[in-house]
Formats: C-alpha cells, sequence, structure tokens
C-alpha cells in the first residue's frame, strides 16, 4: 500500500458523495428530510462496498485497510479547526441558560447511555461499559466527534468495534434530530404555538435540493494573501497544518513527563492547542488579520464530509449483530430523554421569548451537530427575528467547557476508572440543571 491507494480511496468516497449530493437534489423524500449528502453517500458506499455488492455481484467498490485510519487522521484537521480565528462574544442572560440546558442535556445522554449499559451488559455478553458514552459523543457531538472517541476505546483494545459504533450513533442522532424534529415543527405549526407562522412550502429551494443556482452563490471566504505569492487557500491550510504540528508537540512532550499520555490521542492535543491558540489570540489584531475564519470553517466542514462518508461505509453489518440491542435500547433511552429536556424541562430554565424555538433549536443540535439545530430554526424562524438562534449558538461554543472533559479525559478515563466517570456525571448533571432550574425560577419570577 503506498499514496496511489490512499488517492484511490479518496477517489471512490469522492464518488460516494457526488452520488449523495445528486440524490439529494433529485429524490423528494431525501429533500423532505434534509439527508445530508454524506450521509447518503456513506450508507450507498456500505451497500455499494465488499459487504453486500461485493458478496453477490461481481463488481462493488473496494476500500483499502488504510480507509479505517482516516477517523483519526482527519479529526486531526477538524478539531485544529475548532478555535481558529473564532471571537467569544459577549453573552446575555437567555444564552446562559440555554447553555445549563444544554449542559444538563450533555449530561443527562451521557448518565442515561452508561445506565442503560450497564443494565443490558447484564443480558448481554461482553458489553464494555464505556460503550455507553458513544452515544453522547453521537448524539451530542456528531459524526466526527463519535468516530473519533469509537477510535480511541478501539486502539486501546477496548471496543474494536468503537468507529463503526460510534458512526452508528452519530447517524440515529442525525436522523432522529431531523426526522423527528420535522414532526415536532409541523405538531406545532398545527398547535401554533410557533413565534412565526411558518410554512414549509416557503422554504428556499436551494435548502431543499442543496444546490445553489449561479446567481444565489455566495462567497466561502477572502483570500487573505496574493495568489501571486501563495494561493489563499493554502495560506489556511496552512495554518491548520501548524496546529497539528503542535497538537503532535504537546503529545509527545506529554508522554515524556508521563506514559498515561500515550492513551491521549493526537486529534485531543490538536483541540487544546486549537483552544489555547484561539482564546490567547483572539483580541490580537495582527494574528487575526492572517486568519480567514469562513475559510477555516469550510476546511473543517469539508474534512468531516469526507470523515462521515468513509467511516458509514465502512462500517461493518456484523456491529448490528452485535451489538443491536444494545443500540437500539440506549438510543431510545438517549433520544426521549433529549426530547423531555428540551420540550420539557426547557419551561422552567430557559426565558419565556422564544422558549420553543430555542428547545427546538437544541433539539437539533444535541441530536445532531450545531448545523441540524440551526436548520430546523430556519423552518420556524427562517429570518431569525428571535432569540433562538443567537443563544444555541453562543451555548455550543460555552459547551466546550465540559464536553471537551469527555472527549480529552473521561474517553480515556472510562476504561480504567469507570466508576468515577460515572458518579461525575451525576454530579455535573445535578450542578448543571440545578443552576438552570435556579436561575430560571428567578427570571421567571421577573416575566422573563
Amino acid at each position: 500500500m503506498n499514496l496511489t491507494t490512499a488517492l484511490i480511496d479518496f477517489a471512490q468516497i469522492s464518488l460516494l458523495l457526488f452520488i449523495g449530493a445528486f440524490l439529494r437534489k433529485k429524490v423528494p423524500v431525501l429533500q423532505k428530510y434534509y439527508m445530508p449528502a454524506a450521509l447518503i453517500g456513506g450508507v450507498l458506499g456500505m451497500v455499494l462496498g465488499p459487504q453486500v455488492c461485493g458478496k453477490y455481484l461481481p463488481i462493488s467498490l473496494n476500500y483499502s485497510p488504510l480507509i479505517k485510519q482516516w477517523p483519526g487522521i482527519l479529526s486531526c484537521i477538524i478539531f485544529s479547526c475548532s478555535f481558529m480565528g473564532l471571537k467569544l462574544d459577549k453573552v446575555n442572560k437567555s444564552a446562559i441558560q440555554t447553555y445549563f440546558l444544554a449542559g444538563s442535556i450533555h449530561q443527562m445522554q451521557i448518565v442515561v447511555g452508561l445506565t442503560l449499559t450497564f443494565i443490558v451488559g447484564l443480558f448481554v455478553k461482553d458489553l464494555p461499559f464505556g460503550f455507553g458514552i458513544l452515544p453522547v459523543l453521537g448524539f451530542y457531538g456528531g459524526h466526527g466527534m463519535a468516530i473519533a472517541g469509537g477510535d480511541i476505546l478501539a486502539e486501546a483494545g477496548y471496543l474494536p468495534a468503537g468507529p463503526d459504533i460510534g458512526a452508528t450513533f452519530g447517524t440515529i442522532g442525525m436522523l432522529c434530530g431531523i426526522i423527528w424534529g420535522m414532526i415536532i415543527i409541523n405538531k406545532a405549526a398545527d398547535k401554533g404555538i410557533t413565534a412565526i407562522k411558518m410554512k414549509r412550502e416557503d422554504m428556499p429551494e436551494s435548502m431543499m435540493t442543496g444546490y445553489i443556482p449561479p446567481e444565489e452563490r455566495k462567497s466561502i471566504g477572502r483570500g487573505v494573501s496574493s495568489p501571486a505569492a501563495l494561493d489563499p487557500l493554502a495560506s489556511q491550510l496552512l495554518l491548520v497544518g501548524l496546529m497539528v504540528l503542535f497538537g503532535y508537540v504537546i503529545r509527545n512532550g506529554l508522554i515524556m513527563i508521563h506514559p498515561f499520555f500515550k492513551n491521549l490521542p493526537l486529534f485531543a492535543c490538536c483541540l487544546i492547542f486549537s483552544a489555547i491558540f484561539g482564546i490567547c489570540t483572539q483580541n490580537n489584531k495582527t494574528v487575526n488579520a492572517l486568519i480567514e475564519r469562513p475559510v477555516i470553517v469550510r476546511i473543517s466542514s469539508c474534512t468531516l464530509e469526507y470523515m462521515i462518508t468513509a467511516a458509514l461505509a465502512t462500517t461493518r453489518l456484523s456491529v448490528f449483530a452485535d451489538y443491536g440491542i444494545a443500540l437500539i435500547v440506549v438510543s431510545v433511552g438517549v433520544a426521549i430523554g433529549t426530547y423531555y429536556f428540551c420540550f420539557g424541562l426547557a419551561k422552567k430554565i430557559l426565558l419565556k421569548d422564544g422558549q420553543f424555538e430555542t428547545g427546538l433549536g437544541l433539539f437539533g443540535q444535541c441530536c445532531g451537530v450545531l448545523a441540524t439545530g440551526l436548520l430546523l430554526l430556519k423552518v420556524v424562524d427562517p429570518d431569525f427575528k428571535t432569540t433562538a438562534a443567537a443563544n444555541i449558538t453562543s451555548s455550543s461554543t460555552l459547551g466546550y467547557t465540559y464536553q471537551l472533559q469527555y472527549t480529552i479525559i473521561f474517553i480515556a478515563l472510562i476504561m480504567t476508572k469507570p466508576l468515577f466517570v460515572y458518579i461525575y456525571s451525576w454530579i455535573l448533571l445535578f450542578l448543571l440543571m440545578g443552576c438552570g432550574l435556579y436561575f430560571g425560577k428567578k427570571l421567571h419570577a421577573k416575566g422573563l
């Protein structure tokens, strides 16, 4: 195997993404539920690959063993982009309450995931307790976080099918967020509880088909460098490379301090350095002048598209046979808990202004990614006239305070100190939910 092998893998995944985008543009049912091209292409890649077509047809897609290394490698690029050029805006009371609710949902998903895994493990043999931490990475964190987290468990030999399970939870979460989210929207519209009287048929065609006509296209960013000296895209890509390099240096330095840090994946160190860099330079005009945040976001999103497609296309069907019961039970429990928190507990925590819209956005975000939440909001609040979009965007950024603990530390500790992780998760759940309820009660007493 050489770089040509990696190039052919890239070409095949590109083909799957192309077919996924084409089907999204042409098939109404895929438009109705806003199915992403990566999800369509990934599932199609599983069918066209060696597991299905390869067994029954003379022609199929064949992926090299190298493609299984994609999650860990591509995660480094994705997480290096997380804080580059990110501006942390001031947050208001509404955004803070949303943060408490989002944090409560995050911790609930962990507690429910671990608890149900323990219960199912009493009846299903060889179900590691750490299986229960993957649902939150798939639902709240999305495919990127789930696949990367599963890769950590797999590399440690703790859960060999970790990336496949993570990708499955990510897919279940996204489908739950979009399909169930649309059902919630339709019922809310019928009851007239949306702040803005929405009509799904008024949605722009480009959002339905995923294809933007030439006259509506916008620039994905501005050039920082002159093409005569350095290509503008290269000027941003090299910055991402530097983030990866410093993440690599940090990891090696930590390993020299203590062998325990061998369990710390490279992508986690890239995320750590990206956070340190972003926080320390957010007010530095000289540094920020070199970073074009929209282009950095596109690099990250593009990488994620390939990562999701590749992970789904190579997901082993045996995962459903080996972990089917656990996947179903845990997913149902997490989904129901997320629904209750977003539309039940939210009434006691969130401010009354735009309460349904914020809860809806959180439901989408906590069953997929921020983009899913904003997509659902676009249906009920196309012009973002309520505070919901600002609330969930701010809370998503602030959410790194509890999310990174599990991405960087507890994903490793779950293999060695599971009881500590479980108890700590309960404590943090009560803390975040308690703060939300306390301040929510005071704000509601003021009529807010």
